[in-house]
């Protein structure tokens, strides 16, 4: 009897009814061994040395201590009789450096040392897992590398920063390499928005009466450019140097009037293509983002969902920074297109997509419909899954078909001093589009009639409307998924949980599918910023990312890694921090934002209150603080947008004394907490 040992229970049922008899296939139930939680799980001749508490010897070319997880004791207890017992063991984690990393941990516990056979494939499917069983390999242990220092590195700057959070901020408050560096991206969003000061412009539309009619915008008089959206920068006052009318109200209606006396005459008509490529296939991140976007579903939902699609052998592997398709799946991607739409919805040749992640950290396959491709309508899945399912399916089949493919027209008018523009698309092939559409409807154009040069059309509904710089909009999860890839922070794997840990701290919430950040936050990534700045520095994070690829192909040597960014970077920063409660100023409403015992609070003249727990920098109006303060403030519950908004759970309190105790920030807090030197 032959063993092969996948990570879940559902994999594990679905591979055995592949395999049949003369196989067992059962689950570890993900990693069995992990660095020490606390020095009870600790070897005795461990329990007395210096790391103990921290799990990693750091002055012993960073080994870690490694400990069975006790809550799969059962588990691997039970592993270790069927391996005992078989005559060959296969190791069939995932195909990734977690994966390799426990296949690793396996092979230890098991004892199996040179004759752990170690199997990957990309789908659960009959052909790939037959395959796979067949053509066995030896378990890549640079890949293991790259995993451990990544694990180290977690908890050398998790357990050496968290406590700095826990003196200065109090509460039940971590650190992390991902994590921080995320919040801090999200904070500086924040505080952009809270900075910044509106200013309003006035912009006129008009209805061209030609046959059909179309609508017109003013976009100069007498030459000057009037001002935009785009005219003006972060902080919301026009960008310096630039030669453009603001119209106000008043201006506004002068040119109304001035227009309904006024004919038009095209003065410009220019015809260009437009060509639209469909968008490659799904990698992690683009799931994620096109999920989010399309089915209102959060990352970590998203995470969920294809995780358990995976498993039942519905979607290939979901951890991917490939959008490359095989040989067989254009194939079969072509052959439904061709069903669907027929053979014109084809271009001559299949489409390959090339990664532009310079990160990439798999040469994986991207993520679509494993084995022969089956309609949606035909799985037998239902709701999210199935909503997840289509939207895989119909990306990969859009993937391979051809382009959208139109024109587009642009209109110049001149109405005595004044000009016009108007412009449209009509899409003379859909192309693509008749399947999958990327783009929000809300940007389609009009279409535009045929119009001559020197042709006369009188003007009407005139319309005036004011506008407002508009602060940086707030992130959706999808949005902030293509920040974190584009800057380079984490795993696209990792985004759900990152995202998941921000908001389950309190840091961040989930308003309307938008990401804010909490008053608890602003602070403590005030703090951080200020104590470690290289924890929160997006560069500083991404440049970790790329080095750990360079363990995993073997080219960088762990030890030197550790020592150049823990012994030389991130240590002296925190032997060097000082603790004191941050404080964040709100200029805007004379007040500051303070902390203590991890609940934020607002101080005004002196006067402090705390916070409730779904009051955000947003809902702090003049009004809203007076309430506050003079004790009138009714909390309500926050309100959701739609079923995959979760609420924003509390974190266990811890019971180390007095900081994890809330209380109400006062005047006569802030004295005592200068008097004990913890400014």
């Amino acid at each position: 009897m032959k063993l092969l040992i996948v990570e879940s229970p559902a994999k594990a049922r679905k591979i055995q009814s592949y395999l049949g008899q003369g196989w067992q296939v059962r689950a570890c139930l993900g990693h069995v061994r992990d660095l020490p939680n606390s020095k009870d799980v600790l070897p005795e001749r461990y329990k007395d040395a210096t790391f103990a508490k921290l799990g990693v010897d750091v002055e012993n070319n960073y080994a870690p201590i490694y400990v069975a997880r006790k809550d799969k004791a059962q588990t691997i207890k039970d592993l270790k009789a069927l391996a005992k017992s078989a005559e060959a063991v296969y190791l069939a984690a995932d195909p990734d450096r977690e994966g390799e990393s426990i296949a690793w941990h396996l092979s230890v516990l098991l004892g199996l040392g040179k004759d752990a056979k170690r199997v990957t494939y990309q789908e659960i499917t009959e052909r790939a897992i037959r395959q796979a069983v067949a053509n066995p390999r030896t378990i890549d242990f640079h890949l293991v590398a790259a995993q451990e220092t990544r694990r180290v590195l977690d908890r050398l700057a998790g357990y050496g920063v968290s406590p700095l959070l826990w003196n200065a901020v109090g509460g039940p408050q971590s650190a992390g390499r991902v994590q921080s560096a995320a919040l801090m991206l999200l904070s500086q969003r924040e505080q952009s928005r809270l900075s910044f000061v509106a200013s309003a412009f006035w912009r006129v539309g008009v209805v061209v009466a030609s046959q059909p009619a179309f609508k017109a915008q003013v976009t100069a008089i007498r030459g000057t450019a009037l001002a935009t959206a785009a005219s003006f920068g972060a902080s919301g006052q026009l960008k310096s140097g630039l030669d453009v009318m603001q119209l106000d109200q008043e201006k506004a209606t002068q040119l109304i009037s001035y227009l309904n006396r006024q004919q038009a005459v095209v003065g410009a008509v220019t015809l260009s293509p437009v060509v639209r490529r469909p968008p490659p296939p799904l990698t992690t991140s683009g799931l994620q983002q096109a999920a989010n976007a399309k089915l209102k579903l959060g990352a970590a939902q998203v995470t969920r969902l294809a995780q358990s699609l995976y498993e039942q052998g519905r979607i290939t592997y979901i951890r991917t920074d490939s959008p490359h398709l095989s040989d067989e799946a254009i194939h079969l991607a072509r052959e439904a297109v061709a069903t669907r739409f027929g053979p014109s919805a084809l271009p001559q040749e299949g489409r390959q997509y090339a990664t532009r992640n310079q990160n990439a950290q798999e040469a994986h396959e991207a993520i679509r419909p494993a084995g022969t491709f089956a309609v949606p309508e035909q799985t037998g899945l239902s709701g999210d899954e199935l909503a997840l399912y289509r939207l895989v399916y119909e990306r990969t089949l859009a993937s391979q078909m051809r382009d959208a493919v139109g024109e587009k027209t642009a209109v110049m008018l001149q109405a005595g001093v004044v000009t016009l523009h108007a412009s449209g698309v009509v899409l003379t092939e859909k192309g693509f589009t008749a399947l999958y559409d990327d783009q929000d409807s809300s940007d389609e154009e009009q279409a535009l009639p045929k119009v001559l040069v020197g042709e006369r059309f009188s003007l009407k509904d005139a319309k005036a409307e004011e506008k407002k710089s508009s602060p940086p909009a707030r992130f959706t999860e999808g949005k902030f998924v293509q920040v974190m890839e584009k800057a380079g922070i984490g795993r696209p794997s990792t985004y759900g949980a990152t995202l998941e840990t921000l908001q389950k701290r309190n840091y961040v919430a989930l308003r309307n599918r938008q990401l804010h950040v909490t008053p608890l936050g602003l602070l403590v990534a005030s703090y951080l910023m200020k104590q470690v700045p290289q924890l929160v520095n997006a560069e500083f994070t991404a440049q970790m990312e790329g080095d750990l690829d360079r363990i995993a192909s073997g080219t960088l040597s762990r030890v030197a890694y550790l020592d150049s960014i823990w012994k030389a970077t991130l240590s002296p920063a925190i032997r060097a921090a000082q603790l004191f409660s941050p404080r964040y100023p709100l200029p805007h409403l004379e007040a500051v934002l303070e902390v203590r015992g991890g609940v934020a609070g607002l101080v005004v003249s002196g006067k402090g209150v705390a916070l409730p727990d779904n009051v955000l920098p947003e809902d702090l109006t003049p009004q809203t603080v007076a309430a506050l303060m003079d004790g009138t403030f009714k909390a309500s519950k926050p309100k959701t947008s739609d079923a995959s908004e979760r609420a924003v759970s509390q974190p266990a309190k811890r019971t180390n004394g007095a900081a994890s105790r809330k209380k109400p920030i006062t005047a006569s807090t802030t004295k005592r907490r200068r008097s004990t030197g913890t400014k």
